[in-house]
């Protein structure tokens, strides 16, 4: 009897706002480390693959070995649903093996995400499996054994419901997503954390001899009819030993040997993690550039600058992480994961968000030089005025306490002579406030003219 298992791999978006706050807040990072330290994996190719390299033991699950899991047998019922049922008539409950239908929370604390990793398994008869993959009702569409699994678990759009159980761990993974933004969020009636439809590309992982014809042209066919897009076609690996279909949405690996597992799968989750985490930062750049623009304000754009740090910090680590997985895969780095990054465009990807964040940020300093250009100007222009209202002071000052009136005054109390030098300081005294108010008016004037 052929098993395959189906991984599927599912990232929990923050909102934007939320994500900031967490990657600009240091003081919760220690208290979320010693929150999963010593949880370990269900998955078996996670686990293992921490085990095995040291520079993926960021790698931290969720979930602690006490927690309440939600059941697989619950997902036993939801296959026996007609809506589940593969072309509209196979039931495929009586396949599942809930014992070995797995699933995890998988947290990186360096770029503060949040990936659920899904692996059902199944146990069909040889003698039941063509009928099983050449299922696919013609006025349905997208009934076939693929799809339906994907059904179980990913939304296609608003109006797509999930099995119960698909739901539930769904549910599960954002309310401890929810609980660790909690104590770091602003607003704590909001919902920081969701899963946006079509989120999960699904792996077939089928224990069989690749050489087997029969086996090989049912699952690839099924895998092919699937697709939306007709011909999107990868064949990374067709050998004696192997046979690794990389299509759009859904893939194949077939291998009776459980290395080939061990050895793809962990290919399988990262190429799915880096395209959408590539994808999600160019997004934030988007909304950053919009928000930026309507608010178009010194003070919001210093607050974005040290944001915008963060950000060419997350997306360096995201190029250090892919050159790092590369290492660990070694030769499988030339011979598989090549293949499969450049269908996607991962590394141009990649190149272009980090091209893009510190353009970014360069406009950002420049926008922010032009705004503390323009304040020190207006700043300027408003100390001109008060010189002008101080000189405007002085020359009532001088006006008020050098006038004639009070000059003769002092004349005639002091007993100074007629015809003395008493007639220049009258003349001092008529014409330098006129002299001083000229000046000022021509000064104004002047610096009208000359403005930038």
């Amino acid at each position: 009897m052929p098993q395959f298992r189906v991984m599927c791999v599912q990232p929990i978006e923050v909102s934007v706002e939320q994500y900031e706050h967490l990657i600009t807040r240091k003081a919760h990072t220690k208290r979320m480390y010693d929150m999963c330290d010593g949880n370990s994996f269900r998955v078996e190719w996670l686990r293992r693959f921490r085990q095995h390299h040291s520079k993926f033991v960021n790698f931290r699950s969720l979930y602690a070995s006490d927690m309440g899991r939600v059941s697989a047998k619950l997902l036993v019922d939801d296959l026996s649903e007609q809506r589940f049922f593969v072309g509209g008539q196979i039931d495929i409950s009586g396949y599942l093996q809930p014992e070995k239908t797995v699933y995890d929370l998988m947290f990186d604390p360096r770029f503060f995400n949040f990936v659920i990793v899904y692996e059902l398994s199944f146990d069909v008869p040889y003698s039941e499996l063509e009928a099983l993959l050449r299922a696919d009702c013609e006025q349905v569409k997208h009934d076939d054994l693929y799809n339906t699994i994907r059904r179980l678990i990913v939304k296609e759009d608003d109006d797509s419901v999930l099995s119960q159980w698909g739901q539930r761990v769904a549910e599960q993974a954002l309310n401890v997503v929810e609980d660790l933004a909690q104590a770091e969020r602003k607003g704590r009636e909001l919902k920081v954390a969701k899963i946006t439809n079509n989120t999960g590309n699904i792996t077939v992982f089928v224990d069989a001899d690749a050489s087997n014809e029969i086996v090989k042209e049912l699952f690839l066919t099924c895998n092919a009819g699937a697709e939306r897009i007709i011909g999107n076609r990868t064949t990374v690996r067709d050998t004696a030993d192997v046979v690794y279909a990389f299509h759009g949405r859904f893939h194949t690996i077939i291998s009776n040997d459980n290395r080939h597992y061990l050895r793809f799968a962990p290919i399988q989750f990262h190429i799915q993690f880096v395209w959408f985490y590539v994808r999600y930062y160019s997004e934030i750049m988007d909304l950053l550039n919009n928000h930026v623009m309507a608010l178009n304000s010194r003070a919001r754009i210093d607050s974005k600058r040290h944001v915008i740090d963060e950000y060419i910090n997350k997306i360096e680590l995201l190029k250090m992480h892919n050159e790092n997985f590369k290492l660990a895969i070694e030769s499988d780095n030339d011979d598989v994961y090549s293949k499969i990054e450049s269908k996607w465009n991962i590394e141009s990807s990649l190149n272009n968000a980090q091209s893009y964040v510190s353009f970014f940020k360069d406009y950002l300093e420049r926008a922010y030089i032009r705004k503390a250009e323009r304040a020190s100007q207006r700043q300027n222009h408003i100390l001109f005025v008060i010189s002008c209202i101080q000189i405007l002071g002085l020359v009532s000052i001088w006006s008020d306490y050098l006038g004639l009136s009070k000059l003769q005054q002092f004349v005639a109390k002091t007993g100074m002579q007629q015809n003395s030098g008493t007639e220049i300081v009258l003349h001092i005294n008529t014409w330098l406030p006129m002299a001083l108010f000229v000046s000022l008016i021509a000064l104004v004037v002047f610096a009208y003219i000359k403005r930038d």
